[in-house]
């Protein structure tokens, strides 16, 4: 559920269509690839004012959609209150739940309202019931039927499949058979489609480098597996990362820490924090660096990117760079094009 034309739009004038929104580091799913620590106690968390405050500033700055991130965002106090100030204030609601909250049909109804225009997305990487709890440390494999069990409810409920997206993490552990039963099931069985995040070495706490590059796939699986996805979906071209560049440029991400970023998965940011600083002061003193300007220039792209038939829409992942050492303006590591 993309406004492509608005999208556009705002990528040619500099500015953002998406806010990533996240309201707290809550979750019990527990994976333990997780990019941004989620805990079962609360440690970071903005404010119900401050949240507030920056759904305002987002429609000053002309925000189409807001992303809302966790952590679990459906187990944050107050929720449903700010979706319904969102929809007041006219943006698109695409919630990013672990799935887990849907199995209650109050929540799944609640979330079907809100996101009327906008999409659900859920989290299941694998349908491997042994290797789902070797990825969930402490969980067990009723997840998953949990998981499916939120899925019927939306559908239930009405809420179309086209608006329901299974955001899977790709990592080492898992095979591209993994990936492509998991991804198919929830086609065949839900027409359901699923988006791929390939996973990178996001800087845990406590976690060894030897540890996190054990969760990082192959190249030649990583190969393996968009080639799948192009033909599965009957895609022409599909860039290296989870969106085009076009809407990696125009998305701004506000961190339950209060840092702003270009991205949720890139953990640093703006010197300015959001518990000292309004969004729209921060944006506006900084957005040069929030919309990877540099890279819009072609003759600043990563070597390799600067002659592949892709940079149209693509220029990498910017936070797999980041997590390599490369900076946000490096080479993205995984990309099995540029990088043979």
């Amino acid at each position: 559920m993309i406004d492509f034309k608005e999208l556009e739009k705002a990528y040619n004038e500099n500015r953002f269509y998406s806010l990533q929104l996240e309201v707290g580091d809550v979750c019990y799913q527990g994976c333990s690839y997780c990019y941004m620590n989620a805990l079962t106690e609360r440690k970071n968390s903005l404010t119900g004012k401050k949240i507030f405050e920056i759904l305002y500033d987002a429609k000053r700055l002309k925000i189409t959609a807001i992303e809302w991130l966790g952590g679990e965002p459906l187990l944050r106090r107050g929720i449903y209150s700010f979706l319904k100030k969102s929809t007041e204030l006219g943006f698109r609601n695409n919630m990013w739940t672990g799935g887990l909250p849907l199995k209650k049909i109050t929540v799944a109804k609640k979330l079907a309202e809100f996101c009327k225009v906008g999409l659900i997305s859920f989290h299941l990487s694998t349908l491997d019931r042994k290797l789902y709890e070797e990825l969930h440390p402490g969980r067990t494999s009723k997840d998953i039927d949990d998981i499916i069990k939120g899925i019927k409810n939306l559908l239930k409920l009405g809420y179309p499949s086209n608006q329901i997206l299974n955001s899977i993490t790709f990592t080492g552990y898992q095979s591209t058979e993994d990936l492509v039963e998991t991804m198919e099931f929830f086609y065949n069985e839900f027409e359901i489609t699923s988006s791929i995040n390939v996973y990178h070495t996001y800087l845990r706490p406590g976690t060894s480098c030897e540890e996190l590059n054990k969760f990082i796939p192959s190249k030649k699986s990583v190969a393996k597996a968009y080639k799948y996805y192009i033909n599965f979906l009957g895609i022409k071209n599909f860039p290296m990362n989870c969106v085009n560049k076009q809407y990696c440029s125009a998305t701004l991400a506000a961190l339950n820490d209060g840092t702003v970023s270009p991205c949720a998965t890139i953990r640093k940011g703006c010197k300015e924090n959001l518990n000292k600083y309004r969004l729209y002061d921060i944006v506006m003193n900084n957005i040069e660096y929030l919309t990877f300007q540099k890279l819009k220039d072609k003759n600043n792209l990563p070597d390799g990117c600067k002659i592949c038939k892709l940079n149209d829409i693509c220029w990498g992942c910017r936070s797999r760079s980041y997590a390599a050492g490369n900076g946000i303006y490096g080479k993205d590591p995984r990309c099995f094009r540029t990088n043979k």
